[in-house]
């Protein structure tokens, strides 16, 4: 998973989230990138994203199964 946000003079501020996962938490990534977002939005022109989808899938999966499971007991 990562993100590329490319401004306008072609400058790429590449971020690599999964290798960041390892050492931070998702709120401090959260917080890092909507920070560098406003910071920057006059200047962005596109921001790029990837995403491990089956990952995400089965994660969504497995939550939404948990909170079922409490809600019908």
């Amino acid at each position: 998973m990562y993100i590329d946000i490319i401004l306008k003079n072609n400058i790429t501020i590449h971020y690599d989230i999964s290798k960041e996962l390892k050492s931070k938490k998702q709120a401090t990534i959260a917080r890092f990138l909507k920070q560098t977002i406003e910071q920057n939005y006059l200047k962005i022109k596109s921001v790029d994203m990837k995403f491990d989808i089956p990952k995400l899938k089965k994660d969504m999966e497995s939550r939404t199964s948990t909170i079922l499971g409490k809600t019908f007991k």
